[in-house]
């Protein structure tokens, strides 16, 4: 049953039971806490703060946990900062509070609802333990939850009702997949007491009448199960009773949809042998002494679960002929199973996500396994496992709320890509947190990510180029790849359909929709290309058509990014007069690389086959007509004007001298 606590002494009285319980110990930064919780006036909270800490000290956890526990609601009510408290009481402190206010503040971004589907509440619960870099702070959040549902007989039902509910699908599976326990119980048991209040005071009652009788009854089991196996010949071996908590007997009477009378493993025994043969031979002695019921036997030994785990077990007629549940397995079983299947895999190609996690969570119980060691003066540092064990993952929030999981150091690209391909493919900027960042910008567990899309899809080919950094995923460069496969085969396609004479002599050719488009785009240019502007989306002026070796400004939208100008654009001058406080300087960065749209003018007297020089003449030349039109005066001179694709104003240069060369040609300009 659920053992309620009240915090019957004061925090002072319970530094001085702490300084007992570990021989002495200095407790001068757990009085200089309480005069901090004094001097704010806060001691309802410090009475919390020795709560929660007295929670911790029962899972034996190091001092400093102790106190992050202590001053952790203060923090909480911001009464002080985490660098005050990093100055005062130690680095490892601030960082271990500052991880729970990351936690703290993660978990209000989404609120969880009974409709939620399951993926989601576990990519929450993998997220919750992705924002830490110290694997206590989780601790301290599970002990911090354990006392807000203690003191939830305060709230109304609703709101109970509703962080209990919360509780029991994030925090409860967190306290089950690290091992604590005595924090998982008790959680467990609170939030049905909350939920169910009818059906927790049904089992609460059925337990209580019976509990004086149940102790004494394992305590004959066990001595009786005892004798048995070593008149049988099984040495080495361990025998522990338990009873389990209300939430898991109500978890079976749903699952076997029967009332808590039909429930036969309330009281059971553990059996840990040597090896496998002597779990068979204990259950040979135990079944020739005592009726097995039937139905009520799993050897997940031979046939193990598919999460490796492994053990017998049966439900006998025991002493006095009474029900009672006994599990039987090696000590190594029995290591796997406190672990998980995590215990036995390692890091290698292939291993899925799920198995990854797994083995995390294996690491995160060894963390806390080492640190008891710690506190009893047996540190073995060669073993001690690392700490950043979510380092290859990232989880981040979309603008709805949900949570996507990507790789370290992916995108907002990749997170566009993960969303849906056509988010992907329209991508042309993004919000991180509400602020303007590049699509190279390296997101961060807790993000909030909003991406920014064009009408028409139009990927750029910089985004398959790994050193530009635009896509951390594999998943996300083929689905690149394949748009672009697509399009050139289409492209393929349509050149050979079309007769060259025809597309020379068309009198008008309007610029194509999509290399308007492409006009528009700077966000497939990396912050390397443009320096002095960060990671702001930036875009080329559409009116002037900047081009690496340009003189070059930048000039602060009010929705749109930075947008970039030649220094001599018409438009600068009025700009400078109206609004010169949103002027930036900037320049081109040595990466600067790329294909960049420039618009011409070429004036001529009209003759025959002049746009097939034109254009043959620069086809010579490796340069790409990106978009052709024709106009024709009254005294017999045609102005043709051209965008053509360049990577310098050096190879505009040599464009124009081409053009300047072709018999005819008068004048040929940059628009």
């Amino acid at each position: 049953m659920v053992k309620h606590y009240e915090e019957h002494q004061s925090p002072d009285a319970w530094i001085a039971a702490f300084s007992v319980s570990r021989g002495g110990a200095d407790t001068a930064s757990l009085t200089s806490a309480l005069c901090l919780y004094e001097k704010h006036s806060q001691l309802d909270l410090a009475a919390k703060g020795a709560t929660i800490a007295e929670m911790l000290l029962k899972l034996e956890l190091d001092s400093e946990t102790i106190l992050a526990a202590f001053l952790y609601p203060l923090i909480k009510n911001h009464d002080c900062d985490q660098e005050f408290i990093a100055e005062h009481f130690g680095t490892m402190i601030g960082k271990l509070l500052h991880d729970c206010m990351q936690m703290q503040s993660l978990h209000k971004l989404k609120d969880i609802s009974k409709e939620e589907n399951t993926h989601q509440i576990e990519n929450l619960r993998k997220m919750l333990l992705a924002m830490v870099t110290d694997p206590r702070a989780v601790l301290i959040i599970l002990a911090e939850r354990l006392w807000k549902l203690r003191d939830a007989k305060q709230l109304d039902v609703a709101d109970q009702k509703k962080l209990a509910q919360d509780t029991l699908e994030i925090y409860a599976p967190l306290a089950n997949r690290i091992g604590v326990w005595q924090l998982k119980w008790e959680i467990e048991d609170l939030c049905l007491r909350y939920l169910e209040p009818e059906t927790y005071k049904l089992i609460a009652s059925w337990l209580s009448s019976r509990r004086t009788e149940r102790e004494e009854y394992l305590l004959k089991a066990i001595d009786t199960f005892t004798t048995l196996l070593k008149n049988g010949n099984i040495n080495s071996f361990e025998i522990h009773g338990r009873v389990k908590h209300i939430y898991s007997i109500y978890k079976k009477m749903q699952r076997k949809n029967v009332p808590i009378e039909q429930i036969y493993d309330v009281s059971a025994v553990r059996v840990l042998a040597q090896e496998v043969a002597d779990c068979y031979s204990v259950l040979s002695l135990l079944q020739s002494e005592f009726q097995r019921i039937p139905n009520e036997f799993d050897d997940y030994i031979a046939q193990p679960k598919p999460n490796g785990y492994q053990s017998i077990h049966t439900v006998l007629y025991g002493p006095d002929e009474k029900v009672i549940e006994v599990q039987i397995r090696t000590h190594d079983m029995h290591h796997m199973s406190e672990l998980g299947a995590a215990s036995h895999w390692c890091y290698k190609e292939g291993m899925s996500q799920e198995a990854a996690y797994e083995v995390k969570i294996a690491m995160l119980r060894q963390i806390m396994a080492w640190q008891k060691e710690v506190v009893a003066g047996t540190e073995t540092t060669s073993d001690q496992p690392s700490q950043d064990i979510f380092a290859d993952r990232v989880y981040v929030f979309t603008p709805l709320g949900d949570i996507i999981d990507l790789p370290q150091g992916a995108t907002p690209l990749d997170f566009a890509y993960h969303v849906h391909s056509e988010v992907g493919h329209r991508c042309r900027g993004a919000k991180v947190d509400g602020k303007m960042v590049s699509l190279t910008h390296a997101l961060q567990t807790g993000n909030r990510v909003e991406i920014l899309t064009s009408k028409q899809p139009n990927p750029s080919r910089d985004w398959l180029n790994t050193h530009l950094g635009y896509l951390k995923s594999g998943r996300a460069r083929s689905i690149v790849a394949h748009w672009f496969r697509i399009k050139d085969s289409a492209a393929e396609k349509e050149f050979k359909k079309s007769k060259p004479a025809s597309a020379v002599a068309a009198p008008v050719k309007k610029i194509p929709e999509h290399v308007a488009e492409l006009t528009r785009d700077v966000s497939k240019t990396s912050s390397g290309k443009i320096t002095g502007i960060d990671s702001l989306l930036t875009k080329f002026a559409l009116c002037c058509k900047p081009l690496p070796g340009d003189p070059i400004i930048g000039y602060i939208t009010q929705n749109r990014g930075v947008s970039i100008h030649r220094r001599d654009c018409s438009n600068i001058s009025h700009l400078l007069r109206n609004d010169n406080n949103r002027f930036m300087e900037i320049s081109w960065g040595e990466s600067a690389q790329g294909r960049y749209p420039v618009d011409l003018e070429v004036r001529a007297h009209d003759r025959s086959n002049l746009l097939r020089d034109i254009t043959g003449s620069l086809s010579n030349e490796d340069v790409h007509v990106a978009g052709l039109r024709t106009q024709l005066h009254t005294d017999g001179e045609a102005s043709i004007y051209i965008t053509i694709m360049i990577t310098s104003v050096a190879e505009l240069n040599k464009a124009q001298d081409i053009l300047q060369q072709i018999a005819q040609v008068l004048e040929v300009r940059r628009l």
